[in-house]
């Protein structure tokens, strides 16, 4: 697969990374790339993407930060603990700011925020959130179907419909489940 070098402007995210529903097989090589990128470990449970599996429909969802224009994490947050990246506009978490309330997990339309599972229990928790790897996020490259994408800004119908395919599988993950999908 080739790779390509992928630059924003400064302070100006000219990319977002979306998910292709029909695409994803479930294979998880996204979330094994991003956990050890982040952590040096092969383990789903680690990574800032996720996939949610639909055992009965065979469907499988990758949940994936949108970097939103207006991001309600954000505004959430009582700490200031997600800013713009200087440099890039990624939004990312400040780790040194967070102390770990889950307020943006529980604000984030997508359920694209999680916490850690080794903070789980704990006081202070470790939050999880894309930060698309500096601008060249490396679960693109380990997707062999192409359903992690890292697309332009100016493709604004095939982002639109992502996050609307994001929200449906947070909405029905919630229903099927019972559980709210910050807490899975």
């Amino acid at each position: 697969m080739t790779t390509r070098e992928i630059t924003a402007n400064p302070g100006t995210l000219q990319y977002r990374l979306i998910a292709d529903m029909d695409k994803c097989t479930g294979c998880q090589a996204c979330s094994l790339a991003c956990s050890f990128v982040k952590y040096k470990e092969f383990n789903p449970a680690f990574a800032r993407v996720r996939i949610l599996k639909f055992d009965e429909s065979g469907v499988d969802a990758p949940i994936v930060c949108q970097q939103c224009e207006e991001p309600r994490c954000m505004e959430a947050c009582p700490r200031n603990a997600i800013i713009w990246q200087a440099g890039t506009g990624i939004i990312v978490i400040d780790d040194a700011a967070c102390d770990g309330c889950g307020i943006c997990a529980t604000a984030c339309p997508y359920a694209a925020i999680s916490v850690h599972p080794a903070s789980a229990g704990k006081r202070n928790k470790v939050m999880l959130k894309c930060d698309l790897c500096g601008g060249n996020p490396e679960c693109i490259k380990w997707c062999e179907t192409g359903a992690i994408q890292y697309v332009s800004i100016a493709s604004q119908e095939q982002i639109k419909k992502a996050r609307e395919d994001l929200i449906m599988a947070r909405k029905r993950f919630e229903i099927e489940y019972h559980t709210p999908l910050w807490k899975y």
